[in-house]
């Protein structure tokens, strides 16, 4: 082959290696999302609602970007190099710790103490929790919180060496003071987990093992007084090596490494009512007929490994993952417990989404009230039947109280509003003519 031909031959070569991605997409199998990964959806020329997609080739390099053939293998080498060469984690979502501990860099701040929220959102969070509660007792059912600890606030020696922390407070710790002192009741499993001597959690993913979710479940049983006839995390078990960690997906998809798994000897006895796809399923309805007591339990990613012990423990139960959480469904399975997780780094979502139930109606003196001004209101249908939904924002700062229709109700308050704190109320249905006045203390 002469100089020319073999000039020709490597440029055909590299040609044909660089053109391999992008034309097997059409051949080779589509990739599946790694981990909490969204891919994007195929680009549309014309919009659903009509006209021309602006971003038409913006959408289409995102879309290639996602989809295109050999994605995960070429991932995986690269953060490999990258996280056993070089010690640096390719991917934004991950931390590497040390032997071997991922942690999920969302937590991070949580860890160090950094940006913790400012004491009018926790009572923001804490009076809505408490209405929470109000709304749930009110209704016949036993009500309780807790919060699922963040890995690192639990086993932060394996965490690389960050600096000084900015803060010993947490949003936790926070919480569970203002919670204590409004009398709601909730479970401090920062406490809980403290004592046990065993790591309780995955090295390669960010939640609690099966052994963690049965010390969970355990608590929450003992908490609201329900008899337990045996104690899951003292029951036999064996571990298996068959976890593939979100945290180690998320790195390197196509990894072959694998989590220690704890593997309960005994087998669970509930039912599902309805085809479960997976664990993190938006809603799970189950049904155990030798146990009592029905129970709703709105929940997140920490609900994936605990939802099966506490399904076994109740004679019907839902799980839901809707944000915001949607209490009337409390009639939809006659519930008489209610419990509300979710994990550390999420807590300020708390302050940012009210719950979904009829605002309570507040017997008091009017006179004792304050009126104050109020801007960007509306007054929309509700998903609640019967009732509207009444939005508004003001810089002042407490609670809220609402006339509506010669009712005095209490709003919920979010930390949403564009010009100050927003409330959230819903009433009886009726127009923005029946705001008759907004109020604090």
């Amino acid at each position: 082959m002469n100089k020319n031909g073999l000039y020709g031959f490597f440029i055909l070569f590299f040609m044909t290696i660089c053109a391999l991605p992008s034309v097997g997409m059409f051949f080779k199998e589509q990739p599946k999302p790694r981990a909490n990964e969204i891919l994007a959806p195929k680009p549309l020329l014309i919009l659903p609602e009509g006209g021309i997609n602006k971003n038409y080739l913006q959408n289409v390099t995102d879309y290639v970007s996602d989809h295109i053939a050999f994605r995960s293998e070429l991932i995986t080498v690269h953060n490999s190099i990258l996280s056993k060469v070089f010690d640096t984690s390719a991917s934004k979502d991950v931390v590497l710790g040390k032997q071997g501990w991922l942690y999920y860099k969302d937590t991070e701040n949580d860890y160090l103490g950094k940006n913790v929220l400012s004491d009018a959102e926790i009572d923001i969070i804490a009076n809505n929790i408490k209405m929470m509660q109000q709304y749930v007792e009110a209704n016949g059912a036993k009500f309780l919180f807790f919060i699922a600890p963040n890995k690192n606030s639990l086993y932060g020696q394996y965490m690389p060496d960050l600096g000084a922390k900015f803060s010993q407070q947490s949003n936790a710790k926070k919480l569970m003071s203002a919670l204590q002192k409004q009398n709601v009741p909730y479970i401090d499993f920062f406490t809980v987990f403290d004592e046990k001597e065993e790591i309780l959690y995955h090295r390669l993913d960010s939640h609690w093992n099966n052994r963690g979710a049965a010390l969970a479940r355990d608590t929450i049983l003992e908490a609201l007084e329900i008899e337990q006839y045996i104690k899951w995390y003292d029951m036999p078990y064996d571990i298996i090596k068959n976890h593939k960690g979100d945290l180690y997906e998320m790195l390197y998809p196509m990894g072959k490494e694998l989590d220690n798994n704890v593997i309960f000897q005994k087998e669970f006895e509930f039912t599902a009512d309805n085809e479960i796809h997976a664990p993190d399923d938006i809603q799970i309805d189950t049904t155990n007929e030798t146990k009592q007591h029905s129970l709703l339990m709105f929940r997140d990613s920490f609900g994936n490994a605990l939802y099966p012990f506490m399904a076994d423990s109740f004679g019907h139960s839902r799980f839901s993952r809707k944000m915001p959480y949607h209490f009337t469904m409390m009639e939809e399975v006659y519930a008489d417990v209610v419990i509300v997780e979710i994990v550390e780094r999420n807590i300020s979502n708390l302050a940012k989404y009210a719950p979904i139930f009829p605002s309570p109606i507040v017997e008091t003196d009017i006179t004792q009230l304050q009126q104050i001004d109020v801007c960007d209101v509306v007054v929309e249908q509700s998903d609640l039947e019967g009732y509207s939904c009444i939005k508004a924002t003001t810089n002042q700062k407490g609670k809220v109280y609402i006339q509506w229709q010669n009712q005095i109700y209490e709003a919920f308050i979010t930390t949403q509003g564009q010009n100050g704190q927003a409330l959230i109320a819903y009433v009886p249905e009726g127009t923005e003519m029946d705001l008759q006045a907004v109020f604090m203390i």
